[in-house]
């Protein structure tokens, strides 16, 4: 098992072959957790916003076709409450 020194202001590197193995690469953002005196990184997704807000704009557009009766804004609301809802839990 590979060790890691700790430097000043409390960074550590992790090992490469861990790196690799997890697809971890420069400016990836990790979640780091306490659990039972052991720390976990977690691999936090990012999505840009800019890519989001486009994806999101051609679901809502699909969602338009296939039920005209509900306008764009109604949709609109509706994804973005889905979003504050699934980013409150």
């Amino acid at each position: 098992m590979p060790y890691v020194k700790v430097l000043r202001g409390g960074q550590i590197t992790m090992p490469k072959p861990f790196r690799q193995a997890l697809e971890i690469k420069e400016g990836d953002v990790l979640k780091v957790e306490l659990e039972n005196n052991n720390v976990v990184f977690k691999l936090k997704a990012l999505a840009d916003k800019q890519q989001a807000w486009v994806r999101l704009k051609k679901i809502m557009g699909k969602v338009g076709r296939r039920h005209r009766k509900i306008s764009e804004e109604e949709v609109e609301k509706d994804v973005l409450r889905a979003i504050k809802a699934v980013r409150s839990r």
